[in-house]
C-alpha cells in the first residue's frame, strides 16, 4: 500500500478540460499550456505556464489542483501538499476529495513526513466509511506509526503500536515477531517465554496465512535455551517439539532440505544428542560439500562422538 499510487482520471479531466471554465481569457491561455505540458509529461515547462495562471489571477480550485499534481511529479512534495490543502476546504465532493488526499499521501510518503502519512491515511479510512478498503487505511496509519516509534526508540509507544496491528490485521504474524524480538534483552524470562507461547497458539491458528516457517522455528530455539534456566511450565523438550512441527509445516510449503537439515542439526546439538546430529551433518554435507562451516563443525563432531 505505500508504493506510489495512481493519478485518477478525473484529475486528468480536470487538466485537460477545465481551462474552459476559468473566467480570465489570458489566465485560461496559461493553463491550458501547463495542462498541454502536464500531459505531455513535461513537468519543468508545466511548472512556469502553472505559476503564470496563478499570477494572473486565477485562483480556480482546478488550477490548484493541476499545480499540486505537477509539482508532485517534480517531487516538490511539501509545495505539492500545501496546494492540495488550500483546495481542500472548499472540496465537497467525496470522491475529489479522496482523489486529493490520497495524492497527498503519495507526497508525504516520498518525503519521508510519516506523521503526515498517518493523519492522511486516517481522514481517508473516515471518509471511506466502513469497508474493507477503509480497514486497509486504518491497518496502515497504524503501521506507520509503529515506524515512527520504532525510529525514536520509543518502546512503550511501539509495543502498544504493535499490538493495535495485531488486533486491526487478518494475520499479523510479523508484529508478534517484532514484539518477541523487542524483549531480547529482557531478563524477565516467564515473559519472554509467555510470548513464544502466545506466537505458537497464534501461528497454528492462522496457518493458512504462513508462508516461511523459519523466524518460527528460531523463535521455538531461543525459547528452549530460555527455559533451560528459567522456571516455567514448559521445558526445553516442549519448544524443540513445537519447533519440529514448525518443520514439517516449512517442508510441506518448499523450504529447502539443506535448511531443514540445518536445523534438525542445530536441534540435536543443543538436545545433547551429538551422534544423531553427526549423522545429519554427514546427509547436509552430501548435499553441500563446499560449505566451509559445516566442514568445520564436522571436525568438532567427530571428536565429540570418537571418530577419526
Amino acid at each position: 500500500m505505500r508504493t506510489g499510487r495512481k493519478t485518477f482520471a478525473v484529475t486528468i479531466l480536470l487538466l485537460v478540460f477545465s481551462f474552459l471554465l476559468c473566467g480570465c481569457e489570458e489566465a485560461a491561455s496559461y493553463y491550458s499550456e501547463a495542462a498541454l505540458r502536464y500531459g505531455r509529461a513535461e513537468y519543468e515547462d508545466a511548472e512556469s505556464f502553472f505559476i503564470s495562471a496563478l499570477e494572473s489571477g486565477d485562483d480556480a480550485a482546478e488550477v490548484h489542483i493541476g499545480h499540486a499534481y505537477n509539482l508532485l511529479r517534480l517531487q516538490r512534495y511539501p509545495e505539492a501538499v500545501d496546494e492540495f490543502l488550500h483546495v481542500l476546504t472548499d472540496i465537497t465532493d467525496k470522491e475529489t476529495t479522496l482523489a486529493l488526499r490520497k495524492a497527498m499521501l503519495e507526497a508525504y510518503l516520498k518525503d519521508n513526513n510519516l506523521a503526515g502519512a498517518a493523519r492522511v491515511c486516517d481522514e481517508i479510512a473516515e471518509l471511506l466509511g466502513a469497508g474493507t478498503e477503509s480497514g486497509a487505511f486504518f491497518i496502515e496509519a497504524a503501521q506507520i506509526r509503529s515506524d515512527i516509534y520504532s525510529q525514536r526508540n520509543d518502546t512503550e509507544q511501539y509495543r502498544k503500536a504493535l499490538v493495535n496491528l495485531i488486533e486491526l490485521k487478518d494475520y499479523a504474524g510479523e508484529e508478534y515477531l517484532k514484539l518477541y524480538r523487542l524483549d531480547e534483552n529482557n531478563s524477565d524470562y516467564t515473559a519472554r517465554l509467555k510470548m513464544a507461547d502466545d506466537m505458537i497458539i497464534y501461528s497454528k491458528g492462522h496457518s493458512a496465512y504462513i508462508k516461511d516457517y523459519v523466524p518460527l522455528i528460531t523463535v521455538m530455539f531461543d525459547a528452549a535455551q530460555i527455559s533451560s534456566y528459567a522456571e516455567y511450565e514448559h521445558d526445553p523438550s516442549y519448544y524443540f517439539s513445537q519447533a519440529e512441527e514448525f518443520m514439517e509445516q516449512a517442508s510441506i510449503n518448499g523450504c529447502p532440505e539443506e535448511d531443514l537439515l540445518k536445523f534438525k542439526i542445530v536441534m540435536a546439538e543443543r538436545q545433547g544428542k551429538m551422534e544423531l546430529a553427526y549423522k545429519l551433518l554427514g546427509v547436509y554435507l552430501n548435499h553441500c560439500p563446499e560449505d566451509g562451516f559445516a566442514i568445520k563443525e564436522m571436525r568438532y563432531l567427530k571428536n565429540r562422538v570418537g571418530v577419526e
